[in-house]
């Protein structure tokens, strides 16, 4: 972090306005993780965004960085009691506009969702991480992008600890069958806890 550039004013604010008043504040993501996902969607530009996982809004400021003058978001959050948080800074960053809130789990919003998006960020309930990725992978247009977060599961994915669980034994399983694919491009990247790229190259 000393050696990167420092983190958006309107971000800081909100990462203190979450330690402050939501009680899972570590579920935000960190700086860098939030540099991450600025620059890759300057790198996509993208026109449409999914993200499943809205929390305080905080990642979804950062997807909103390359996204195009006439683009939008659907972000996804079964907890409602975080909208007002979400509201007053995505009016700050001045992304409200572009912003389509879904309150509802991730599994009863994907039918109603209708692609192609160009990006998707998945920080949502880990044990169907999976299943997410499935769902998505249709409305995601050829040469998009699935970012997938907390693959490494808090270091629990590697065959050296003895604290694995049911999660990590799925992250570890669904990760691993994905590299052996030929309608995506897969890269884990040791970021924060772990964020698995994935390129649609086939539809």
């Amino acid at each position: 972090m000393a050696h990167s550039s420092a983190e958006d004013a309107i971000l800081a604010e909100l990462r203190r306005k979450t330690w402050q008043t939501v009680l899972t504040p570590q579920m935000l993501s960190d700086p860098i993780q939030g540099k991450f996902l600025q620059n890759w969607s300057r790198m996509v530009q993208p026109r449409r965004i999914l993200e499943l996982g809205t929390y305080t809004g905080y990642s979804t400021i950062c997807l909103a960085a390359g996204l195009d003058s006439k683009g939008s978001i659907d972000t996804v959050e079964p907890n409602d009691e975080l909208n007002t948080i979400q509201d007053e800074f995505w009016e700050k960053a001045g992304i409200r506009r572009c912003i389509q809130r879904h309150n509802s789990e991730a599994s009863a919003a994907m039918p109603s969702l209708k692609g192609p998006y160009d990006l998707v960020w998945i920080d949502a309930d880990k044990p169907r991480t999976g299943e997410y990725v499935e769902q998505c992978l249709p409305l995601v247009r050829r040469g998009g992008w699935i970012l997938v977060d907390n693959v490494l599961w808090w270091g629990k994915v590697l065959p050296s600890r003895t604290d694995g669980d049911a999660t990590s034994k799925h992250l570890e399983y669904i990760c691993a069958e994905w590299a052996k694919r030929s309608d995506i491009r897969t890269t884990l990247l040791p970021i924060r806890d772990g964020i698995l790229t994935i390129e649609k190259i086939e539809d």
